[in-house]
């Protein structure tokens, strides 16, 4: 794979250089993310370059987007492409494909990405409620597909986001327990924030948690070896720390790190993340060394019920 192009599932994406490049990549970067907020694409046929409906409805998802990131130096960028501005109007308010591109994007409760691209084939807009209320609602569920890219530090902010409640991993009992103290906070796993590791040579992302009292590392990569009767795109090897196997009298060690593995590479696989009428499903990774620092691209299906409530916060 060519280090400045990643391709998964099918999706592409061409990495930003991050902001301390910024100097040094301004002109590709302005070839990949225009400074300017919001870009209009010309109808495939070129029918009337004014493009008003398109026009509107790109700039409604832009401050709509806008007003739910905390970061100012986020930027936004709305693709819209239609046949006819008419079929919009008069043909039941289908548009589309729909593209929107951001970078540096960072919400109120720390959901940070380095970079994010989100496609969606076809949408039906209630065009009446778009025009009398300024506001975009769908008739019906919206696909699509995206791809997000996150640093070590995005991907720390992601896996202990309040939204991303973490597996119920398998209950000790006294016969495994460690250190021989079983409680109800010991038999939750935490995934931690920090030291969050990203290795493009061997694909591997590296991230540790807290259960049973103990510290345990999880290293996660794209899986190899799918099978028919294997659908999982990702696989997470669980392992007690080495520091903490010294001070530990784990009966059966083996036993709950087969449990721990088994439990958060279904719970990664499986992800379904709702952003308030917007679902998010894991579909594959891929990690790369793009830019100044590791990333870790991951591709997500999307469906679209309705767009977020404007005071909601994630």
């Amino acid at each position: 794979m060519h280090p400045h192009h990643t391709c998964v599932g099918g999706f592409q994406l061409s990495m930003v250089a991050s902001s301390r490049q910024r100097n040094n990549h301004q002109q590709s970067r302005s070839i990949l993310f225009p400074s300017a907020t919001t870009s209009i694409s010309k109808p495939k046929n070129n029918i009337n370059k004014n493009n008003v409906p398109s026009t509107l409805i790109s700039n409604l998802a832009c401050m709509a987007l806008k007003r739910r990131l905390s970061d100012p130096n986020s930027h936004v960028e709305c693709d819209l492409t239609s046949i006819d501005p008419n079929k919009i109007l008069f043909g039941g308010g289908h548009v589309g494909p729909v593209t929107v591109k951001g970078r540096s994007w960072k919400s109120p409760l720390g959901l940070t990405c380095r970079a994010i691209t989100a496609t969606v084939t076809e949408c039906q807009l209630d065009m009446g409620k778009v025009l009398s209320k300024q506001k975009l609602v769908l008739n019906t569920p919206a696909l699509g597909s995206a791809m997000v890219a996150l640093s070590d530090t995005d991907f720390g902010n992601f896996i202990t986001h309040p939204l991303m409640k973490p597996p119920s991993p398998p209950q000790l009992t006294n016969k495994n327990s460690i250190n021989g103290n079983i409680s109800a906070d010991n038999n939750k796993l935490l995934f931690l924030r920090e030291n969050v590791s990203l290795d493009p040579s061997s694909g591997i992302v590296t991230f540790y948690g807290t259960y049973a009292g103990s510290k345990w590392k999880f290293m996660l990569q794209r899986n190899t070896k799918n099978s028919d009767n294997n659908e999982d795109k990702a696989s997470i090897h669980a392992s007690l720390v080495k520091d903490e196997e010294e001070g530990s009298i784990i009966q059966d060690v083996d036993a709950i790190e087969k449990a721990l593995t088994k439990t958060t590479s279904k719970f990664f696989n499986e992800m379904d993340l709702e952003l308030d009428g917007t679902f998010l499903s894991f579909n594959d990774m891929q990690l790369t060394e793009k830019g100044d620092e590791p990333s870790v691209m991951i591709s997500l299906r999307i469906k679209v019920i309705k767009f977020p409530s404007p005071g909601l916060e994630f």
